[in-house]
């Protein structure tokens, strides 16, 4: 029974400041990190601003997209341009980054979803194979498929360590902002949408105009986080746009867990650990992994790997201890 009441306790202590203890690892853990490993978190940071603005739409509204990779193109090229062509400074293009990506998403979101079906995921995936065409053809503005070396958000040769601590100061901005939305009663209203549309509209849910402001608010999203990177790599080009930048920020949702927070932040840092892993045994076996990973969680735990997690966590803390064995059986025999 002792085990059992220190087991409570660990439960109540480790819910009450898990945050805290993951703030405090995260501050620190770059400090024991070669440099690497601390660009892998970076990268890290990247694709999970990205995938929280997808999982808004996918996981918590039910709108799929297949065009958020393009949202941040857009802020990483505009970013990237205006420091490139103009001088702006990049503290200031991180947030023009999502500025940009504003218009267009309101736009797309507008027209898609206004009905009903696949036509949010078309449109999307439409633009965003138009964008990268765009990128790669105007290359008097664009650099083309080489694209264009930009100011970097610090002096060339400095640590990786200050960026990595920018992306963590933006990542916990966008993951504050979410959870917030989440909460508030436009989360409701996602969740009403998301369950059934037919029922949100019967009870007064203006769903078009909801899944508009979610989808543009999510476009902001994605487009801080381009913009981040470009300034990172110092380097804007027709990749972001591609089809693969999409699909990693897929794979990170749903090896996670969509719908939830906590499964972007296990899926983000899970899959890329990994992949940096997997790229230094064997190259380009990384998407054929996690391709056969994402089968048997979806065919086993649909929630992702936080729905693992937190079964193994149920388990745990409801099988019984030795000593309550014990002293079941004593009663039973006496």
């Amino acid at each position: 029974m002792a085990s059992t009441s220190t087991l409570e306790q660990f439960n109540v202590f480790f819910k009450k400041y898990s945050r805290f203890i993951a703030l405090a690892v995260a501050l620190v853990l770059p400090l024991f990190l070669s440099p690497r490993w601390v660009h892998t978190f970076i990268v890290a940071f990247y694709y999970m601003i990205v995938a929280l603005s997808w999982n808004l739409c996918a996981g918590y509204t039910g709108q799929f997209s297949f065009g958020h990779h393009a949202f941040s193109a857009v802020g990483a090229y505009a970013a990237g341009l205006l420091a490139y062509y103009y001088g702006l400074p990049p503290a200031a293009g991180i947030i023009v980054g999502g500025i940009a990506a504003v218009p267009i998403g309101f736009v797309l979101g507008g027209v898609s979803l206004r009905t009903r079906g696949p036509y949010l995921a078309l449109t999307t995936w439409a633009f965003a194979e138009c964008l990268n065409i765009v990128l790669r053809n105007e290359y008097e503005i664009t650099g083309g498929t080489k694209g264009l070396l930009i100011p970097t958000l610090f002096p060339r040769g400095t640590s990786k360590l200050y960026y990595y601590y920018v992306g963590l100061f933006l990542f916990a901005v966008v993951l504050i902002l979410v959870y917030k939305l989440v909460k508030s009663r436009i989360g409701l209203y996602m969740a009403a949408i998301r369950d059934d549309v037919d029922v949100a509209e019967a009870m007064g849910v203006d769903t078009v105009k909801w899944k508009v402001l979610v989808f543009t608010f999510s476009s902001f999203l994605a487009g801080l986080g381009g913009a981040f990177y470009a300034y990172y790599i110092g380097l804007i080009s027709p990749s972001l746009a591609t089809m693969g930048e999409m699909v990693m920020v897929m794979i990170i949702v749903l090896f996670g867990g969509m719908g939830t927070l906590e499964g972007t932040i296990i899926g983000g840092i899970f899959i890329m650990l990994i992949s940096e892993f997997l790229r230094g045994i064997m190259p380009g076996i990384s998407l054929l992994f996690f391709s056969a990973v994402i089968i048997i969680l979806i065919r086993f735990f649909r929630g992702g790997l936080i729905e693992l997690i937190r079964k193994l966590i149920a388990g745990f803390s409801s099988s019984p201890s030795v000593a309550e064995t014990g002293m079941k059986n004593i009663s039973v025999e006496g």
